[in-house]
């Protein structure tokens, strides 16, 4: 292990605490740039997110590239070249000469670097601790003279804070943060799977296309950061009978495919509301006549209005229509389309 010099101290310090400030990734990124800078002479650097889904290297900074090197680092290519040289994998950071192919093979090198002027790098993945592939961060020189085995091992020393700088789950954990009583929480992604959140069990209602996640992604659509429902749990395994949904929306930071946070929280029926209601106002947050609520609970209307002035009386509503919206905005029904496939008696 090589002995750290008050430089090289300086340099890991300041980019610690440029990892852990607030703001975006592509904020803190654009930061890193001169303390990188001091680890090896360069003339251009880039640091990347991955996406996994669209399998791209995202841009965050770039930096003394023309626009025609940036351009491919737009593209898909860039991404196979760092996969052809290992970087998709953990690995000490890599020079012209530590790649394991000919550079001249990758295309990224060939096509755009070299004739850029550029003839040495300096590049390592940026992994998370629980092994995610987070992105990549190249400095680049056109003189060709490899960086030295001490700028080698300091960037890998700095690679790990480089990693928690633009590290998406960031955000994400501090907007699952919001909700303090959750019991379980998936991540939706662009794509439309789930994936687990870090500290937080998973739960059979969450899985990919189960009625909860198609309503709740139905409701976000609307382009609202925050919405809110009840659902049943007809099996709970945290018993529970009913779940508060919370669903917030991830900022469109890139790589841009985490998209909302789901968080289940367990309620007792809020303000006497029973379930039948609940699924009463599920249907009237649809804006449906009571004619048609009736008809989709096989009660009749009398029945109904019955319901209803035991629901405006628990709400403080005056009208059905203000029932309605009270129960939008505090999340205080079941979603029709749990209501509407129901076969047994809810009265």
């Amino acid at each position: 292990m090589m002995r750290l010099s008050a430089a090289d101290v300086s340099v890991l310090d300041e980019i610690a605490g440029i990892a852990v400030t607030p703001g975006s990734a592509a904020e803190r990124a654009k930061a890193l740039l001169e303390p990188l800078r001091r680890i090896t002479p360069c003339d251009a650097a880039f640091i990347t997110a991955f996406d996994p889904e669209r399998r791209m290297q995202t841009p965050l900074l770039r930096y003394g590239y023309t626009a025609a090197v940036m351009r491919a680092l737009d593209g898909p290519q860039l991404t196979r070249d760092i996969e052809q040289a290992g970087l998709q994998g953990p690995c000490p950071p890599v020079r012209i000469g530590d790649l394991p192919v000919p550079a001249e093979t990758l295309p990224t090198w060939s096509q755009h670097m070299y004739p850029a002027g550029i003839r040495q790098c300096l590049s390592t993945g940026l992994f998370a601790r629980d092994g995610r592939h987070l992105g990549n961060v190249t400095m680049n020189s056109a003189d060709p003279r490899p960086a030295g085995e001490a700028d080698r091992w300091l960037l890998g020393r700095a690679a790990l804070w480089i990693a928690h700088a633009i590290d998406p789950w960031r955000t994400v954990s501090a907007i699952a943060r919001l909700v303090g009583d959750a019991v379980a929480g998936v991540v939706l992604t662009r794509g439309g799977d789930t994936v687990p959140l870090t500290g937080l069990p998973d739960h059979p209602l969450l899985a990919p296309d189960s009625p909860l996640i198609v309503a709740a992604s139905a409701r976000s659509a609307a382009g609202h950061p925050f919405v809110t429902f009840l659902w049943p749990d007809d099996a709970p395994e945290f018993g529970a009978e009913l779940f508060r949904v919370s669903m917030l929306v991830c900022p469109p930071h890139p790589p841009g495919h985490l998209r909302r946070v789901i968080l289940l929280s367990p309620v007792p029926y809020p303000r006497g509301l029973t379930r039948f209601e609940l699924h009463i106002l599920g249907l009237l947050v649809e804006g449906w006549s009571l004619p048609r609520v009736a008809a989709a609970l096989s009660i009749g209307v009398r029945v109904l209005a019955g319901h209803l002035e035991l629901i405006l009386a628990k709400l403080g509503a005056s009208t059905r229509h203000m029932a309605a919206a009270r129960a939008l905005r505090r999340g205080l029904y079941i979603p029709a389309e749990l209501t509407l496939p129901q076969e047994h008696d809810f009265r």
